[in-house]
């Protein structure tokens, strides 16, 4: 009888450890989304920013007429 709760302890044991491993991948997954993310996030930034920048010197818009157009 006790070899039988002492192999039902080490079923349970087992369990957990398996259920910890996943969680444990599952939490990396999560990281690694989030950083993609983020990432992709400040690639689209710099692109929008330089399109701006790009823009403003085609249309030879100069700081002193955006902050004017700020203002108003």
């Amino acid at each position: 009888m006790f070899a039988m709760f002492k192999q039902l302890f080490n079923a349970f044991t087992v369990l957990f450890m398996a259920a910890e491993k996943g969680a444990s991948a599952v939490n990396h997954l999560a990281t690694w989304s989030e950083e993609t993310a983020a990432s992709f996030a400040d690639e689209a930034r710099v692109q929008r920013q330089a399109k701006m920048n790009a823009m403003m010197r085609e249309q030879k818009v100069t700081d002193k007429q955006l902050s004017v157009a700020a203002s108003k």
